[in-house]
């Protein structure tokens, strides 16, 4: 096979986990009161270095079917209301159920998802604190370099690079703990430049495999797909 040829398959293999050859429509059942009727609604994945899948619909009093390639949920997703604050970060799965919050977008319930708790638990165990260290350094960052302060502004900038350390470390001691889960799946692909030489893919469960973001990785491991 000439050289032309093998980067021609493996582009093609690369575009088909994006392309959405055999999507179904999945059921998504967003309960809003009668004020948030006919608001407009944005669903959209959050893919790191690919464009995101966006999903624009009006609130109804109906489930909404969405247009989704089975391979590629669940996953995470953002939703945005408008005229709503906020927004909500939730993993999207066949039937899912959202119970929207009309003050803060964050706060709505999301059910029927065996993947968003899991979410939930990383999110505010994990993420959520780290990004508050983060914004607080970085605010005295701010404030050094303003007052061109060269210690503090050393002292803030090392503290920030231990965080977002201490974060990758705490991401894959949470997907070794859940091997099994779609949330530790999600992790490593969007980590993946952290983890690809760590041996944490081979820690998955194959139970996974049926996902197209476990074949990306997958092929990413064995070195089909460019980093």
């Amino acid at each position: 096979m000439s050289t032309a040829n093998k980067y021609l398959i493996l582009l093609l293999f690369s575009l088909s986990m994006y392309l959405p050859a055999s999507a179904q429509k999945i059921k998504v059942q967003i309960d809003s009161p009668q004020g948030l009727k006919g608001r407009k609604a944005v669903l959209s994945t959050c893919e790191r270095g690919f464009a995101a899948t966006v999903h624009s619909v009006k609130l109804g009093y109906l489930p909404l079917e969405l247009e989704i390639d089975p391979g590629l949920v669940p996953d995470l997703y953002q939703l945005h209301v408008s005229q709503v604050n906020g927004s909500l970060f939730f993993f999207l799965e066949p039937g899912t159920k959202i119970q929207l919050d009309t003050t803060d977008l964050s706060r709505s319930v999301v059910t029927n998802s065996k993947s968003n708790p899991e979410w939930k638990l990383f999110y505010e165990s994990i993420q959520q604190p780290s990004d508050k260290k983060i914004k607080i350094l970085s605010n005295g960052e701010r404030r050094a370099r303003k007052a061109n302060q060269t210690d503090s502004l050393a002292f803030y900038v090392d503290k920030q690079a231990e965080e977002r350390k201490d974060l990758l470390k705490k991401t894959g001691e949470f997907i070794l703990l859940n091997p099994s889960s779609f949330v530790s799946l999600y992790l490593l692909k969007a980590n993946w430049y952290a983890f690809k030489n760590d041996g944490v893919f081979e820690k998955l469960n194959a139970s996974l495999a049926g996902h197209k973001n476990y074949a990306f990785l997958k092929a990413k491991n064995r070195g089909l797909v460019r980093n």
